[in-house]
């Protein structure tokens, strides 16, 4: 196979795979070969929808953010508690059912290195109205089921009973107090009802910000001890995010993350046979025929590109790469395990796809190329020829990774470092 790469012989750092001035002759070789995306890479697709913004666990909150996108958070709270234990007119402490809510307040804590807003924002605080599906819920539609599809009334989980506004100012710290009185409150009581919840919005154009946790903390006031009032906190059941637009396939690119998340496919091979750049023949005679064990090292080399503003990440991307078993279920082939050494991905800076794109990012799979040139892996099964790029944790946050793709400027390579030895003459 012809190589229209560069090569570069391993001599400039002082690696232990590589040639040290003086070797003496017969001593193994070691290089490195750049392959083109034409000569080992095919059929890339994108596949979106992986996940839900549920499993999150988190919120978002948008306002024109990068002059495009709207983002709110709802969501459903556990059940009330059905007693408390108070102080009767004796001072014994003892459970009391008799209980009344007279008011509390919803907390939201944010994550102030994910939020882009440096100033105090405003925020809405609303009661929904209609059944929403916490999995399936969108922008557009409160249920989007099999066989149930139902749009909001109106559009970003609309209308709302306004419960107020509060101001976060970042400065301060990291949460924002919403105060409800007993009539709110008695609304989300009952937990059953698949309209009850609550809706986040961003007043101020500009942001988007990310709230790692809400909490409801009711005032309950006993029978046994109607002068006190107890503060109980209530978790989350549900918490997702709904937003406008839904980013598109990109056209000429690999995009990896995002909630839902994005996944890239390719089908890979590693040339059997090397018969050039000429740098590489006169170091290695050629035509060469690759050996598994030549293998020193293998990796796809991506260049970051610039996300849609909207989606830039505000914090590291961990990047994965697994091995597709069944190309042809895709998007729901099952995959092997993660090719990547690292125990959480490949980290990769957020400033890589916003203001310092064009970062050469590789992300290696020595073993599974050895594997694919053989034709099997160690344990005798068929190697697999297809690669998933995907995000560790999916989904992992709105924001996603971008890259160049085939036949752009930066389109990915295969980096191989080589080492070969002398060839072996008999007698």
């Amino acid at each position: 196979m012809g190589l229209t790469s560069a090569l570069v012989v391993a001599c400039e750092e002082r690696l232990p795979t590589a040639i040290e001035e003086g070797g003496l002759p017969g001593e193994p070789v070691t290089v490195e070969v750049r392959v083109p995306w034409s000569d080992f890479a095919s059929a890339l697709q994108v596949f979106g929808g992986y996940g839900s913004p549920e499993d999150l666990r988190r919120g978002v909150v948008a306002n024109a953010f990068a002059g495009t996108l709207d983002a709110r958070t709802l969501v459903r709270f556990a059940a009330y508690p059905e007693q408390v234990t108070a102080r009767d007119s004796t001072g014994t402490a003892r459970p009391d059912s008799n209980i009344s809510f007279v008011g509390g307040r919803l907390v939201a804590y944010f994550d102030t290195i994910a939020s882009t807003n440096t100033a105090p924002v405003t925020l809405a605080l609303g009661a929904t109205q209609s059944e929403w599906n916490s999995t399936t819920v969108s922008w557009d539609f409160s249920v989007d089921t099999i066989n149930d599809r139902r749009p909001w009334p109106e559009a970003g989980a609309g209308p709302v009973t306004d419960l107020g506004t509060a101001v976060w100012d970042p400065a301060a710290g990291d949460s924002l107090i919403f105060p409800l009185d007993s009539t709110a409150i008695a609304a989300w009581a009952d937990s059953t009802d698949l309209s009850v919840g609550a809706r986040l919005a961003l007043m101020d154009p500009g942001a988007r910000l990310e709230l790692r946790n809400l909490a409801l903390r009711l005032d309950v006031r006993p029978s046994i001890d109607p002068d006190t009032l107890i503060e109980w906190t209530v978790g989350t059941r549900n918490v997702t995010f709904v937003y406008s637009p839904n980013p598109l396939p990109p056209p000429d690119g690999i995009r990896i993350g995002g909630a839902p998340a994005w996944r890239t496919i390719l089908d890979l091979v590693i040339p059997a046979q090397l018969t050039g750049p000429a740098e590489f023949c006169a170091v290695v005679s050629c035509p060469h025929a690759l050996q598994p064990g030549q293998i020193s090292y293998a990796a796809l080399v991506l260049t970051s590109r610039a996300a849609d503003p909207a989606f830039q990440p505000s914090d590291s991307v961990r990047l994965d790469v697994r091995p597709v078993f069944d190309r042809s279920a895709m998007p729901k082939s099952p995959m092997g395990g993660s090719l990547v050494s690292e125990i959480l991905g490949r980290s990769v800076p957020a400033e890589a796809f916003g203001s310092s794109p064009g970062a050469l990012i590789e992300v290696p799979f020595t073993q599974f190329a050895r594997d694919l040139l053989r034709g099997e892996d160690g344990a005798g099964n068929r190697a697999t020829n297809t690669l998933a790029l995907l995000s560790v944790f999916e989904p992992f946050s709105i924001s996603f990774a971008s890259f160049d793709g085939p036949g752009t400027a930066g389109e990915p390579f295969l980096r191989l470092v080589l080492t070969i030895g002398p060839a072996v003459q008999l007698p």
